[in-house]
């Protein structure tokens, strides 16, 4: 009896996998739309998902999320996911004023780029970074919010 519970619990644990909090993703298939899903987005900011639609990099990847407002005006936001050690290097290549945000993951900072949408770059120590862009900060923190509360739950 003893050894047949130990022989179900280690088909379990093989049969489940298991989110290391230092996982190593493989960024030219790591579909970011999947892992952050569309609803969740749309909601976060009042809308209605239309579209979403994934892109790879072998160092990143990204959804692009479309959605339309109560109103039907039409919006994008993106999510960018990539390796840690990102946060800092980003920094050294943005010619804005960033800002500090406090209150989400390890560190985070904003800026608005030349496109005049902002972008909200989010440290999950030992994990990964992500930067959520969106046309105000505060869409921006909110699709960020969504972000570390879908993470957290994985």
């Amino acid at each position: 009896m003893i050894v047949a519970g130990f022989l179900i619990a280690a088909v379990a644990a093989f049969a489940v996998p298991v989110m290391s909090a230092h996982q190593t993703r493989d960024y030219p298939t790591f579909n970011v739309c999947e892992f952050i899903p569309g609803d969740a987005i749309a909601r976060s900011v009042g809308a209605k998902l239309t579209q979403s639609r994934p892109t790879f990099d072998k160092d990143w990847s990204r959804c692009a999320y479309y959605v339309t407002d109560a109103n039907g005006k039409p919006s994008g936001y993106v999510v960018w996911i990539q390796p840690a050690e990102d946060f800092e290097e980003l920094k050294k290549h943005i010619e804005q004023p960033i800002a500090s945000v406090s209150g989400l993951g390890d560190a985070a900072y904003v800026f608005q780029d030349d496109d005049r949408r902002f972008k909200l770059n989010v440290l999950k120590r030992g994990d990964f970074m992500f930067q959520a862009t969106a046309d105000t900060q505060e869409s921006a923190r909110k699709v960020a919010e969504t972000v570390l509360a879908i993470v957290s739950k994985k």
